[in-house]
């Protein structure tokens, strides 16, 4: 079975111009091969490329990025199901060129004459990065979508249903092969960790998000020293309904009393939305996967920021919590972004960074 480069050549690009630091394994596979060993070489470029994926996320409003990131997963694994046919199939069928041609104009045209050697997934995606995702390489922030969007549990999903057909496909050639829409379907199906599938583990990732999201929100007031605002308390309340003592204010304004506080809080919302993760096993890739999305990194920069702005200006209305979100995803930081020619590509069955 042919497998998808690992790596590609420290200081090229890609034929389109594009730069594609994002990555240098995909996380690892419930059923997959054993997780690869970096060489220092390879482990230095991982960080140096995780360093400018995050400088050009934090330098890009969240809604425009967001946009972009929610899209990649299908345009991965559109280029993985095209892989699987052709490999299987050892030739290009009409059903795969007539979805290649409706879906990417000009891309099977390009391909056909030139013969290339290449894997068709990397060269439908360094096409899907120059024309899809065009806007993004223009504004200096292609690196970091491609660097979270292989990231993103759909598109792991996509790489472990991939590795699943190429198994199975090689033993046993299907009659059929299924349509794009139908494999897509079966992707997020899949299991991606233990008992969950990826749609499972997006969807959980985005409610334990949103309470991270609330606690760096309420952290400058219970370790400041102006007390809890009664809108905030009525936040709080409506969050942590079984929390006690939310309504003795003056017990609250001791900072003991809000530091006691603060760890049952952080406790409640891990019970809450940890609970059923860990329960079924899979704890440790939904963790895997918070410290790997995009939002994560926004909300702890936000959060840190807000801290400081706020330490110096603290008799001001403390914002809701949506207001505050509303400034985590629109805050960008200001100055040039750096650029590193490096190119790696992904690969499946290997343990993310």
């Amino acid at each position: 079975m042919k497998r998808l480069p690992i790596l590609g050549t420290l200081g090229s690009a890609g034929s389109s111009g594009t730069i594609v630091p994002g990555m240098t394994s995909l996380p690892h596979l419930k059923n997959g091969m054993k997780a690869a060993r970096f060489s220092r070489v390879e482990l230095r470029v991982q960080a140096i490329a995780s360093r400018e994926a995050n400088n050009q996320l934090l330098r890009v409003p969240w809604g425009r990025f967001r946009k972009a990131y929610e899209e990649y997963p299908r345009w991965q694994a559109l280029a993985l199901w095209g892989e699987a046919v052709i490999e299987t199939a050892g030739r290009r069928p009409s059903s795969l060129l007539a979805t290649l041609k409706k879906r990417c104009p000009g891309f099977v045209a390009r391909r056909l004459p030139s013969q290339q050697s290449e894997p068709l997934a990397l060269d439908l995606l360094e096409w899907v990065h120059t024309n899809r995702f065009g806007y993004a390489k223009r504004q200096g922030w292609l690196d970091a979508l491609i660097f979270y969007g292989v990231r993103h549990p759909l598109s792991r999903g996509a790489w472990a249903y991939w590795e699943h057909c190429e198994k199975r496909w090689y033993r046993k050639r299907p009659a059929r092969f299924p349509g794009f829409e139908l494999w897509w379907r079966s992707a997020l199906q899949w299991p991606l960790c233990e008992s969950a599938n990826c749609s499972a583990v997006a969807a959980a990732l985005e409610r334990y998000l949103d309470w991270e999201a609330l606690t760096l929100w309420l952290r400058p007031l219970f370790f400041g020293s102006t007390g809890l605002p009664l809108e905030v308390l009525s936040e709080l309340k409506h969050r942590c309904p079984r929390i006690s003592n939310l309504n003795d204010l003056a017990a609250l304004r001791g900072c003991d009393t809000r530091s006691s506080m603060w760890h049952r809080v952080v406790k409640a919302g891990n019970d809450r939305f940890l609970a059923q993760a860990g329960k079924e096993g899979w704890l440790s890739s939904l963790l895997e996967q918070v410290r790997s999305h995009p939002w994560h990194l926004r909300l702890e920069t936000y959060g840190t920021h807000w801290k400081r702005e706020w330490t110096g200006r603290c008799t001001l209305p403390y914002p809701s919590l949506r207001q505050w979100k509303q400034g985590a995803a629109q805050y960008v930081k200001s100055g040039p972004v750096p650029r590193f020619r490096i190119r790696l590509y992904p690969r499946p069955s290997a343990r993310i960074s």
